[in-house]
C-alpha cells in the first residue's frame, strides 16, 4: 500500500512540475520577440545540404568550426540556425553558407524548424539530393570526423542516423540525421516542420520533434532495410569478433556512471551467471594448483576464497578462447552480454567510450548533467582524443554536472522527472 501511495504522489508532483513547467514555456512563447535575421547568405547551386543547428554565444566553438571545415572539404552546402548571436568577425562566411539568428525559444527543433522553412521557402529542397540535419548538443571530435561526414553523405539509405535509441520506442537520435532528397521534398516531411509546435519543456520536444520525426521518416522509407543507423549492435557483433583487442579490453570501455542505465560491475556477472561463474571457477582452481594462489587469489579461509577485481582483470584479459576448454562458449556468452548493455536505453550515452573509439566523432555534452558517466569515463573519453582538442572537451563537459547531485529545489525535482 506504501509503494502505490508513493508512486500516486510521484506522479502527482510530476503533473505539478510538468504544468509549471510548461506554463513557463506558454509564457515565453507570448513574451519573446520572435525574430529571424537572415545574417549572410551565398547562392546554391545544387550541393548536398547540411542544417545545423546552435546554441553558441559570440564565437563558435573550436569543435564546431571542425565539423565545418570536414563538411566544406567535401563541397556541401551549410544552413546554420543559431539561437544566441555570434560577433560579426565570427560569422566565419567562407564556411557558413547561409546563417541565421533567431530567438532564444524551442530548443534544438525550433532551429530545424526554422531552417527546414528556409530551405522550402528558397526551393532549396528542389535539386539538393541529401540532407543532413545536426546539432552541437555533441562534441565534435576531429578522429574520424572527415570519414563520419562523408558516410552520411554518400550513403544510398534513405534514412541513416549516428545511433539509435530503445528508451520508450525505438527512433533515431535527432542529434543526427541524413535523409535523401525524395524524403526531403516529400509533402509530409515538409508539412512536419511547418506544423511542428515549439516548446521550451523537454518531454514535449522529445514527442513532438524526435519521436514524431522518427515515427514519420520510418513511414516514408521504401522498407524497413532503408531506416538505419550507423552505429548498432550489428556493427558492435562485428568488431567484438573480428578485433582481439576490443573483446579483451571491453571492460575498460564500459562507462561507470551508475545513475542513470545503471551499469553492473563486471565481475557482478560473473559471479551471478553460473555458466561464466564456471569459467571463473575453473581459473581460480587452476590458479591453485599452479600454487599461484598469492597473485590471483585472496582467502577468507581454508574453505572459502574469492577473487579481487584486478585479478579478474588479468584473468579476462588474457583469456585465449581457442585453448580454454569450451572458449568458444564463454567467447559467446561475453559478446552476447555486451551486445545486450549496447541496447540499452540511448546508446549514444550508454556505449560513449566503444563509439568513439570505434569511429563515431561525436560526443553528447550532457554525459555528466544526466549522470551517466563519472570523471573516469569522461578521462578515459579525453584520452581518446587528439591532443589538441583535450582542454576544451574537459571544459565543455564538465561545465554541467551530474543534475541529481548538484541541481537543487523545483529544478532538482523537474530533473528527476525527466522535464530539466
Amino acid at each position: 500500500m506504501r509503494v502505490f501511495i508513493n508512486k500516486l504522489k510521484w506522479m502527482f508532483l510530476k503533473v505539478i512540475l510538468f504544468s509549471y513547467y510548461g506554463f513557463l514555456s506558454f509564457r515565453d512563447g507570448i513574451k519573446i520577440k520572435k525574430y529571424q535575421n537572415i545574417v549572410h547568405k551565398k547562392e546554391y547551386n545544387g550541393q548536398k545540404v547540411m542544417l545545423l543547428a546552435l546554441y553558441e554565444k559570440s564565437q563558435l566553438r573550436s569543435d564546431t568550426v571542425e565539423l565545418l571545415k570536414a563538411a566544406k572539404k567535401q563541397d556541401i552546402y551549410i544552413i546554420a540556425v543559431n539561437t544566441l548571436k555570434l560577433k560579426p568577425e565570427c560569422y566565419f562566411p567562407e564556411l557558413i553558407d547561409i546563417y541565421i539568428e533567431r530567438e532564444n525559444y524551442g530548443r534544438d527543433f525550433g532551429s530545424y524548424q526554422t531552417g527546414m522553412n528556409y530551405f522550402y521557402k528558397s526551393k532549396i529542397s528542389e535539386s539538393c539530393s541529401r540532407l543532413l540535419i545536426i546539432n552541437d548538443s555533441v562534441f565534435f571530435s576531429l578522429k574520424g570526423l572527415d570519414e563520419f561526414i562523408s558516410q552520411l553523405f554518400s550513403t544510398d539509405l534513405e534514412v541513416l542516423g549516428a545511433t539509435e535509441n530503445s528508451q520508450h520506442s525505438h527512433h533515431l537520435g535527432s542529434f543526427c540525421v541524413s535523409v535523401c532528397g525524395n524524403i526531403a521534398r516529400d509533402k509530409k516531411f515538409e508539412n512536419f516542420w511547418k506544423n511542428y509546435k515549439s516548446s521550451n519543456v523537454r518531454p514535449l520536444v522529445i514527442k513532438r520533434g524526435e519521436f514524431a520525426l522518427s515515427k514519420l521518416l520510418k513511414s516514408l522509407v521504401s522498407s524497413e532495410q532503408q531506416f538505419k543507423s550507423l552505429y548498432n549492435v550489428l556493427l558492435l557483433e562485428k568488431k567484438l569478433k573480428s578485433d582481439p583487442y576490443i573483446l579483451d579490453n571491453y571492460f575498460y570501455f564500459r562507462r561507470e556512471g551508475d545513475r542513470a542505465w545503471s551499469n553492473k560491475n563486471l565481475l557482478n556477472y560473473f559471479e551471478e551467471d553460473r555458466i561464466l561463474k564456471s569459467f571463473l571457477d575453473d581459473y581460480i582452481s587452476k590458479c591453485k594448483l599452479e600454487n599461484r594462489d598469492s597473485d590471483y587469489v585472496t582467502k577468507k579461509d581454508e574453505d572459502e576464497k574469492e577473487i579481487n577485481y584486478i585479478d579478474f582483470l588479468s584473468f579476462i584479459s588474457r583469456l585465449d578462447y581457442k585453448t580454454v576448454p569450451f572458449g568458444n562458449i564463454l567467447q559467446e556468452k561475453l559478446i552476447a552480454l555486451y551486445m545486450e548493455e549496447f541496447t540499452w536505453g540511448s546508446q549514444i550515452h550508454i556505449n560513449c567510450l566503444i563509439m568513439h573509439y570505434l569511429g563515431l566523432p561525436i560526443i553528447k555534452l550532457d554525459l555528466l548533467f544526466r549522470c551517466v558517466c563519472n570523471m573516469n569515463d569522461l578521462i578515459k573519453l579525453r584520452d581518446q582524443l587528439d591532443e589538441s582538442q583535450q582542454d576544451e572537451f574537459m571544459a565543455l563537459m564538465s561545465t554541467r554536472l551530474c543534475g541529481d547531485k548538484f541541481l537543487v529545489g523545483f529544478n532538482r525535482l523537474a530533473y528527476q522527472h525527466g522535464i530539466l
